[in-house]
Order: C-alpha cells, then structure tokens, then sequence
C-alpha cells in the first residue's frame, strides 16, 4: 500500500535593507544549482518523528534524535508516494541499496542555494529544491556534488522543514567561491566576502533560523542543530563552548 506525500516549497519574501534580524525562510536570494537529472524514481526524504509513526510500513530509518529517512517513489503523476518496505523489497534488493538509489534520486534534482549574511562573518547556507520535498537530504552529500572536500570539522545542519535544510561549514576552504562557480551569485545583506567565519555568532545565528523555520514553514521536520561529520549525524543542543564538540569548541576558542 502506498500513501502520498505533497511536496511543498519554501515560500519566498525579499530581505529589508539593513535588516538583520529574526529570518522566517527564506529571507535570502536563490539560486539554482543544476545538477544532472538522475533516472531512478525512488527519492528519500528526511521527516520527523511525527511524520514517520504515520507510515509505519515504511523502509525508513533514524538517522539521529528527530530525525529521519524514508525511501518514497515518484508516481506515475509525479507526486511522492511512500511504498510498504515488503513491495520495495520484493525483488530482492537489499535495503542498503534501495537507501543508496533514493539518495541518488534525490540528489539528482534541481537543487537551490542560499546564503544569508547579516554581518560580517556571521552567515548560514540554505538548500532546497523549489516544489520538491526530497531535496533537504542532499545536505548529507555536499561534498559528492560540489566535488570538494568540506574541511576537517564537517558541517552544522539543520532541516526545519521537509525539502528545507540549512548548513554551514566552518573549516572549509573557498566554499562560497565553489557555490558561485555553480552559480551562487546573490548574497542576503551586506557581508564582505573576506570577512573571516565567527563561528559561535553563526550557530546561534542558524539555531534561530532553524527555530522560526520549523514554527513557520509548512511539513516541519525539526529545529534541532545537528553535526554531520565523518557520515555521521549528531545532535547539538547548548552552543555553549564547553558542550560543543571539541573539533568545534577549537574553532571558536580559537576565534572562529
């Protein structure tokens, strides 16, 4: 049995001159990452606990607290569906193959990048394919389509919303020239592009945008900071540098 997930995309509203305060998404300006389309109709998406106990005959799996990854397919139509785990199954595929063609499904979308700047060293990233609800899970897979590593530490993300995810990376290198050799050309308020990361101000800066993102977009998946490191997802909770991990704390003791 399948049932059929809506695609919803993030509602767009221009930046205030000047404005550096609270974003609801997206308050930056978009564009659009072309990455080859992919030909496998199967797409995975990053949910809620909530929106996980409604198909509980998923192939899903928990990929950290509140968050996690369902495999759905594209119908005839072009809606989402999310099929039982036994009718994906049926032809003998392993489950860690079936994981691996969604992702590649997913990743095979058009997919949007952002880039919100209020001061000067202070900014976060945001990825999301326009009408498509899969497309937050190619956070997980930044340095496979940018072709670049992503630095030592890593990366913060968030997904406040299905199809929505938020991102910084703060020990890459010449990351925001590689997003504008892809196309990254408009940047949300006035940043200097050599102004170095201040790390501590840019996670509490993400931690509020990935709060009024979830109470304020429609499909919330979750408000919680998570460290993806080493294909790993972690949860963040206090920014506070003693209850960071220690490849982060650095950074900012450091002067990050």
């Amino acid at each position: 049995m399948s049932h059929a997930l809506s695609r919803s995309a993030a509602p767009a509203r221009p930046c205030p001159d000047g404005q550096t305060a609270r974003p609801v998404l997206p308050v930056v300006r978009r564009t659009v990452l072309a990455v080859a389309p992919a030909p496998p109709t199967l797409r995975a998406l990053l949910v809620g606990q909530d929106e996980r106990a409604r198909h509980p005959d998923a192939l899903a799996r928990e990929l950290a607290p509140g968050l996690c990854e369902l495999v759905a397919r594209v119908g005839p139509d072009g809606a989402l569906q999310i099929p039982a785990r036994s009718e994906l199954a049926a032809d003998g595929t392993g489950l860690a193959a079936l994981f691996h063609r969604a992702r590649l499904g997913s990743c095979g979308e058009r997919l949007a990048f952002s880039l919100a700047a209020p001061s000067p060293g202070v900014h976060a990233y945001m990825l999301g394919g326009p009408g498509h609800a899969d497309a937050a899970v190619a956070v997980l897979e930044l340095e496979a389509l940018l072709g670049q590593s992503l630095g030592p530490v890593g990366t913060v993300v968030a997904v406040p919303s299905r199809g929505t995810a938020l991102f910084l990376a703060p020990g890459a290198r010449r990351l925001r020239r590689s997003l504008v050799a892809w196309g990254l050309r408009q940047f949300w308020c006035a940043e200097r592009e050599a102004a170095p990361m201040r790390l501590g101000e840019s996670l509490r800066f993400l931690a509020m945008w990935a709060r009024d993102a979830h109470r304020g977009l429609p499909g919330p998946v979750s408000p919680t900071l998570y460290w993806h490191h080493h294909g790993r997802l972690s949860a963040l909770g206090d920014l506070a540098v003693d209850h960071l991990p220690r490849e982060l704390a650095r950074l900012i003791v450091e002067g990050g």
